[in-house]
């Protein structure tokens, strides 16, 4: 895809979509982070930081003598604080704002698979990070999508063609759906060390912050999915059938990787 539509974050920064992916990632990550040791003083630095959810836990973290680096390209959702620095960055285009080997850990969710320089940001990342420094990533990986439950199988079969509907318009427009398997392998071949990768899939129901997640997704790329194979009445039934408790769909599958790197 040589298009900036192809290369920028899909979706828009808005609380519909950033508060379900929070509530549903935010426990994983926030895990991987605590598993990193981080102290007070630290300086640390989120790419990607959305809402501001993982920028916040990464405060209470580091304490008042440390330091929060949140980079976005929409920064709207974002409040500076004494510890907390928010940058407005085009990553496609700009740097990240921080020097070499200044900060001791990086995290960056659900970005790099929607950029088309999503290696050498990676390596900007990798070269911020002081020796024995932490990374920690994540990423929405394509996976197959099941519906335990629906009230009837026509509304299974619906559910599943539009979930996958969703992801084939994301891998036309430029998303790499498959960066979180890639991830691990790039970080193995630069001497990290204790990399390690964790894949999680869980079940929702209507009406949780997944099947938000899911209506949001649809109704933002309502457009794209239109001019596939899909009409008016599949996307309504679908918004319809993400509020319906009796529904149990297997949700987005998450890539979870964390490594050191070498002092």
């Amino acid at each position: 895809m040589t298009s900036t539509t192809a290369q920028r974050y899909q979706f828009r920064n808005t609380c519909t979509q950033l508060h379900p992916l929070q509530e549903m990632l935010d426990p994983t990550t926030i895990d991987d982070l605590n598993h990193c040791g981080i102290t007070r003083g630290q300086h640390v630095l989120d790419v990607g930081a959305g809402a501001g959810s993982i920028a916040r836990h990464l405060c209470d973290l580091v304490g008042p003598t440390g330091k929060v680096i949140a980079v976005d390209l929409d920064t709207t959702l974002l409040a500076p604080t004494g510890v907390l620095d928010v940058y407005q960055r085009d990553l496609r285009t700009e740097p990240l704002p921080v020097e070499p080997g200044s900060v001791d850990v990086v995290t960056a969710r659900c970005v790099l698979e929607h950029l088309a320089n999503r290696q050498l940001l990676l390596e900007q990342m990798i070269t911020a990070l002081r020796p024995g420094g932490r990374i920690v990533l994540g990423e929405i990986v394509y996976a197959r999508t099941t519906v335990p439950h629906a009230p009837s199988g026509g509304d299974a079969d619906l559910v599943v063609r539009i979930v996958h509907g969703i992801l084939d318009v994301l891998a036309a427009r430029g998303v790499d759906l498959h960066w979180g398997e890639k991830a691990p392998t790039f970080l193995v071949n630069a001497g990290f060390e204790q990399v390690r990768t964790r894949w999680t899939a869980r079940t929702w129901t209507g009406g949780s912050p997944g099947c938000r997640l899911y209506a949001d997704n649809a109704r933002q790329l309502r457009d794209q999915l239109l001019a596939a194979e899909f009409t008016a009445f599949d996307l309504d039934r679908f918004g319809e059938l993400m509020t319906d408790p009796a529904v149990m769909v297997r949700g987005y599958e998450f890539a979870a990787t964390t490594a050191r790197k070498p002092r």
